[in-house]
């Protein structure tokens, strides 16, 4: 066996054997007792799962890391395979061992045995890294992931007395299985750090050491990770923990980089035990450093398990399965007793979901550890879940409120239907343009394209609680604190939810085709129409809003608005007075909130006769066919505005937020060197010791292009005059499909907006590097360089920076050791080499 193995692994060669193994080779598989373990030296393995209730097994993970551990479970009851692992390259080199003989050697030897499992961790945990570069931006959901930059941002205060701080780690889940007296090492120097919301604990990529226990507050997990077909870096959620005793991060407790950006969500306590704690307690007592490291694999385990499971419920838009799967796939480690074999059933009904979710709440603050963990993830994994539910439980309650309200005017009960709404809509998310075209005063007729509820939506009685109409109710009772008069369709005679509710309510009632047309005469009908004009006339002139749909009926936003009847337009023509007419453009009201954003849109209001100008007074109906069509035209126009959210504000809003916070204080600086582009800046921690200058000042925002740079320097540099500027972007430009040409443009505009806001400004610009990933853009790469040395070499304000001739090799290909594994961003060797280049030319045109 190679003698560069490491001792723990040299040591416990006699009783192992190098095997090599084809494609499609099993190692293991689930629910098995674990039979052999080993570590991967060459190949890359996929680990699989099956779905409860399912014969086909899914990817679940990946390993390609050498000495990667494979068969972890061995070392962990009930000692069976979680998951599958299949070779997955053309062959896969390992060494192997069983588990049987591995264990009994590690327990006579328990020196070896602690070295052992170190090693183990420390590669274990690569694992993470592994299986999250399997997300995609397109399979992810993702969520503003808003944290301020610095992970210092902490205020420290007094630790509990010794006793206090014990009980403390001995209701923790990771340390109660230890000795008092192994617990008693670990409190002297324990910390209580005090984190505000937004407040970064530990970053992506950094190296803590130590312990990080949560008290209180709420602690997200996420990872920062980079697509190459959009060429941009997006975020995936994972785990948020809010359970007292949790611990925050494996990778501090081993001294290597975290996989994992871990923030505070709300204003959060974490104790911090410092890692020459840790290192004095494991030389006083073995013992107790080979029981921590065995509780470290246990942690890793169940990180791993979770960002897995996060993984399969990015395939499947089905939370109930991965959370059944995660409960039937481990009910080996739980009571048979246990709450947790409930969920399933509760799961499968949207009335019993609540139920469902009470128990898991219940268990992850009160079962035994096994079962809080896997309450823990299963809740972490129902997040579509818990809000289509909190959803579906509020329009219950405006029900609730609307028709249990026997003893209360008709005005109090609209009052209550309104913060019903209120607490309702503001769990979705909703797009909403065009807040300025409300007209001042009240007096209109506000119309919309009436859209169908999802079924999911459908209350116990059958009854549906309009979701477009009841949002522009709500919505126009917050702006005027009026309600609008509502027209409402009569019901029919089955329809005893429908009529329970709306005759609580002083809205006017039309009779369409879902009414019971036949049981009134015609003259009935007609008496209808009559009563149906003069209250809308007298509506009208008490300056009260009115809220209706021409349609009449519903449908869905891809095929909004239908036909137009002329009944609400020839009213307003045989008024004596022209109210305003807003039209109210709805998209998405027909889909699950978990699936789709709600869209609203209000369009600017008009007099009917300007519309009709171009038309006869008789030919109402040719311009409602024509209007029809403009309408139909706002549907789809809001339905492309909300899909592709592209647009500057939507798209990085929240880290130039960010980035202004962080850099407000420096508006009073002097000198300042602002240094302002995409991610290959921002990611440049160490930019002021590595240019030896603390005026140099990272601007950056990740992702971002010379388009981007340009659209929000007014927002960025507001009020702060930097010395002068050195810019880097134009390998996402060209990655967004953008032409040199194009770009060069866009780079001017940059150059004429710095020198507007600092004239005499010096500013340098870097050229474009070349990353291994974008090499088929190399050609258009040499080409925007060459275009923009051009802009340089007239103007005695610019100035160029050259790196790119050295990041490549005598081949002219881009030297990869000088990215991280993304082959896009720069590592650690990488800014050495920009360092030494940026700084020396800046020192020779005189910046530093």
């Amino acid at each position: 066996m190679n003698n560069l193995l490491p001792q723990a692994i040299l040591e416990l060669s006699d009783i192992a054997q190098v095997v090599t193994y084809e494609k499609g080779t099993s190692l293991k598989k689930q629910f098995e007792r674990v039979a052999h373990f080993y570590l991967l030296l060459e190949g890359t393995v996929h680990f699989h799962q099956l779905l409860a209730n399912d014969s086909e097994e899914i990817l679940a993970g990946k390993s390609h890391s050498p000495f990667a551990p494979i068969g972890m479970d061995a070392f962990i009851s009930p000692f069976r395979n979680e998951t599958s692992a299949v070779v997955a390259t053309e062959s896969a080199k390992l060494i192997q061992w069983e588990t049987q003989l591995l264990i009994a050697t590690l327990e006579q030897n328990p020196r070896l045995a602690t070295k052992f499992f170190n090693f183990i961790n420390l590669h274990s945990s690569k694992f993470i890294s592994d299986t999250s570069g399997l997300f995609s931006s397109g399979q992810v959901t993702t969520s503003d992931i808003t944290y301020r930059p610095s992970t210092n941002g902490f205020l420290t205060y007094e630790s509990e007395t010794p006793s206090d701080s014990i009980l403390f780690l001995m209701q923790s889940p990771f340390f109660e299985v230890f000795e008092e007296k192994h617990l008693a090492l670990l409190t002297p120097k324990m910390e209580r750090r005090q984190y505000q919301k937004g407040d970064l604990i530990i970053d992506q990529g950094e190296i803590k050491k130590g312990v990080f226990i949560i008290e209180s507050g709420a602690v997200q997990y996420a990872r920062n990770l980079f697509d190459v077909e959009s060429g941009k870096e997006f975020n995936v959620p994972f785990r948020s923990i809010s359970t007292p005793g949790y611990l925050i991060s494996s990778s501090s407790l081993l001294g290597v980089e975290s996989a994992m950006i871990a923030f505070a969500t709300k204003d959060s306590i974490v104790r911090y035990i410092p890692w020459s704690t840790l290192t004095k307690g494991f030389k006083l007592h073995w013992e107790f450093e080979l029981q921590f490291q065995k509780r470290v694999l246990w942690l890793i385990n169940n990180q791993l398990r979770a960002v897995r499971t996060r993984f399969i419920t990015s395939q499947f838009n089905d939370e109930e399965i991965v959370a059944n799967t995660l409960i039937t796939g481990n009910n080996t480690k739980i009571s048979v007793q246990s709450d947790l074999h409930k969920v399933p059933f509760l799961l499968a009904n949207k009335n019993t979901i609540p139920d469902a979710l009470a128990v898991l709440h219940h268990v992850e603050l009160t079962g035994r550890p096994a079962e809080r963990n896997l309450a823990s993830l299963c809740l972490d994994n129902l997040i579509k879940t818990q809000k289509e539910s909190a959803f579906y439980q509020a329009l219950l309650e405006i029900y609730e409120v609307t028709v249990q309200s026997d003893k209360k005017s008709k005005e109090e009960i609209q009052q209550d239907c309104m913060l019903a709404c209120k607490k309702a809509f503001t769990i979705p998310s909703i797009f909403v343009k065009g807040l300025e075209n409300m007209p001042a005063q009240t007096g209109c007729i506000f119309i919309y394209n009436h859209l169908s509820n999802d079924e999911y939506y459908t209350l116990p009685n059958q009854f549906q609680i309009t979701l477009d109409s009841h949002y522009l109710g709500y919505l126009l009772f917050e702006i005027y604190g009026q309600q609008a008069k509502r027209v409402v369709r009569l019901g029919k005679r089955e329809e005893f939810g429908h009529d329970n509710y709306y005759n609580k309510f002083d809205f006017i009632n039309v009779i369409t085709r879902d009414s019971d047309e036949s049981d009134q005469s015609k003259v009935q009908k007609t008496k209808a129409l009559e009563n149906f004009n003069n209250e809308i006339k007298n509506a009208l002139q008490q300056k009260k809003n009115i809220i209706i749909s021409p349609e009449g009926v519903s449908h869905t936003t891809e095929t909004s608005p239908t036909t137009f009847k002329a009944g609400i337009f020839k009213l307003i023509q045989n008024l004596d007075f022209e109210p305003l007419i807003v039209p109210v453009v709805m998209a998405n009201f027909d889909k699950r909130i978990s699936d789709k954003k709600f869209a609203c849109e209000i369009k600017k209001p008009f007099r009917l006769s300007e519309k009709l100008r171009p038309y006869k007074k008789d030919e109402i109906y040719s311009f409602l066919n024509d209007y029809q069509k403009e309408y139909q035209d706002y549907v789809q126009q809001l339905v492309t505005t909300i899909e592709t959210e592209r647009s500057a504000q939507l798209e990085f809003d929240q880290e130039v937020k960010s980035l202004r916070r962080r850099v407000l204080p420096k508006r009073k600086e002097k000198g300042l060197i602002a240094f302002y582009g995409s991610s290959t800046l921002r990611l440049w921690e160490s930019l002021q010791s590595d240019l030896e200058n603390n005026k140099a000042t990272n601007f950056a925002f990740g992702g971002s292009t010379y388009e981007w740079c340009l659209h929000y320097f007014d927002q960025i540099f507001k009020g702060i005059h930097p010395n002068s500027f050195v810019i880097y972007g134009g390998d996402n430009d060209l990655a967004n499909g953008r032409t040199p040409k194009e770009i060069l443009r866009t780079v001017h505009l940059l150059i004429d907006k710095i020198k507007q806001h600092v004239p005499a400004a010096p500013i340098s610009i870097i050229s474009v590097k070349p990353s291994p990933s974008r090499m088929h853009l190399q050609s258009k790469i040499i080409m925007l360089n060459k275009k923009l040395k051009s802009l340089v070499d007239p103007d005695d304000q610019l100035y160029w920076i050259e790196t790119y001739d050295y990041m490549i090799d005598k081949d002219g290909k881009a030297r990869t050791e000088l990215f991280i594994e993304d082959m896009l961003h720069l590592n650690k060797k990488g800014y050495e080499c920009w360092s030494e280049v940026v700084k020396g030319q800046l020192l020779e045109i005189g910046l530093l």
